[in-house]
């Protein structure tokens, strides 16, 4: 079958699968220029997905298996393919979640009265806080009783590192691409055998235009930012105070004539990343921290290590240390003044005093951080490499509604948020071939 020849826009209401992507415009063209034909590399995935799924599915005919949204976006075949079809396939990339488009669809078929199944396609490695909505990138599996088959662990490694759309350009790899295009299409046909179809007289929407954007940046992630440092009035002995200010969230450890407290930069920097940061002393946090309170972010502790000069202290990051926290990263900015300099084997000393667990059991990019970071920029390299990990490790301890697992069948959920960039696993997809991609 020829991708050149292929229709993209299937005739049939009610689809199996409806296949979402971020169309990638020539060079030169504009958005009113009129919608482009569907991309050559994302045409090709949809046959060869087609194929598998009729395959899979025995009886079904190729001309009622998908639907590829393509030259007909915001049309009126877009809305009843997004109300009739039994999933929805969004390739995932990080244009697609800057494209509106793709948005409106996704909270279109998310918030549909009748159920349907989300089957996320990873078409290009995308950081984690570019995700604006709580999606699993793993390769999906179909909702019990079936059993997936079978793809190898170096296979979903390549996946995860390459997505489809590397794994389709290395001829290397070409087994690797089969395997994961007959998952996705396992997961289609258990989607089409399980959720019921969908009433054809029930109309929820005429368009899309009308149809909120569920990548909004309004959906920003949470990321909770605590300060543990004394403030000017409990400082330890001759410790000089040039540094502090009324309370913790005042302390400038880098003289770098900002003039602005480390909170207040760091929660900027956050918000760069896509976060929403929200700054919080130690004594705020705590409760969090020590399981008293069920957190809603990951976090962030910037720690001064002067403060474990106080016995209290000391103790309550021990206690903070014990605890299986994976979604709280820890860096400790040291101040550049002579007396912090002259000081710094001491306080290193008391950093691993208090937080014994974490450096033993840390990766060394945590370690480094924990027991110091003596410049700004050393302190903003590691904060957008950590914060995204514990990031990362908050969403998996929470449930994913995107996930093809059983619970992803979704009636009318509520509006997707959530889940966070991962600078060192990031894989660029806006240089040489892939910036035609989605």
């Amino acid at each position: 079958m020829d991708a050149s020849h292929f229709d993209t826009g299937v005739r049939d209401e009610s689809p199996y699968f409806f296949l979402s992507y971020a169309p990638a415009l020539p060079p030169g063209d504009h958005l009113d220029a009129g919608r482009p034909a569907a991309d050559k590399n994302v045409a090709e995935f949809y046959i060869d997905l087609t194929r598998e799924v009729v395959r899979m599915g025995g009886s079904l005919a190729t001309t009622s298996v998908g639907y590829l949204d393509a030259a007909d976006r915001g049309g009126r075949s877009t809305t009843r393919a997004l109300h009739r079809s039994r999933s929805f396939v969004p390739l995932i990339s990080r244009r697609y979640f800057a494209d509106p488009y793709c948005g409106r669809q996704w909270y279109a078929f998310t918030h549909r009265r009748h159920r349907g199944v989300l089957v996320p396609a990873l078409w290009v490695p995308v950081p984690t806080t570019a995700r604006p909505v709580v999606v699993d990138l793993d390769l999906p599996v179909p909702g019990g009783p079936a059993t997936p088959l079978h793809v190898g662990a170096e296979t979903l490694e390549l996946y995860a590192k390459h997505g489809l759309y590397g794994l389709r350009q290395d001829p290397d790899h070409r087994e690797a691409y089969a395997q994961c295009v007959r998952r996705i299409a396992q997961c289609v046909v258990h989607s089409s055998n399980t959720a019921p179809e969908p009433a054809a007289d029930r109309t929820e929407f005429v368009d899309l235009d009308g149809v909120p954007d569920a990548f909004a940046a309004s959906s920003w992630h949470p990321l909770g930012i605590a300060v543990l440092a004394p403030d000017i009035h409990h400082l330890p002995t001759d410790r000089r105070d040039t540094k502090y200010g009324a309370e913790p969230r005042d302390w400038q450890p880098f003289s770098d004539g900002f003039g602005t407290p480390l909170a207040e930069r760091t929660a900027e920097l956050a918000r760069n990343l896509g976060f929403a940061p929200e700054i919080s002393t130690y004594d705020e946090a705590e409760p969090v921290f020590l399981g008293q309170r069920e957190t809603r972010s990951p976090w962030v502790l910037i720690l001064d290590p002067w403060i474990l000069h106080d016995r209290t202290a000391l103790d309550r990051l021990r206690a903070f240390d014990a605890r299986d926290l994976p979604w709280v990263t820890v860096l400790t900015p040291l101040a550049d003044d002579p007396q912090t300099r002259h000081a710094r084997g001491d306080l290193e000393a008391r950093l691993r005093s208090a937080l014994p667990r974490r450096l033993s059991s840390s990766r060394a990019i945590q370690r480094g951080a924990m027991l110091g970071l003596d410049t700004s920029e050393k302190f903003n390299s590691r904060f957008i490499e950590l914060a995204d990990s514990a990031a990362q490790q908050y969403l998996n301890r929470v449930p994913l509604r995107s996930s093809t697992r059983p619970s992803a069948s979704v009636e009318r959920p509520t509006p997707a948020s959530g889940g966070p960039v991962a600078p060192a696993s990031d894989q660029d997809d806006s240089q040489g071939d892939q910036e035609a991609q989605p």
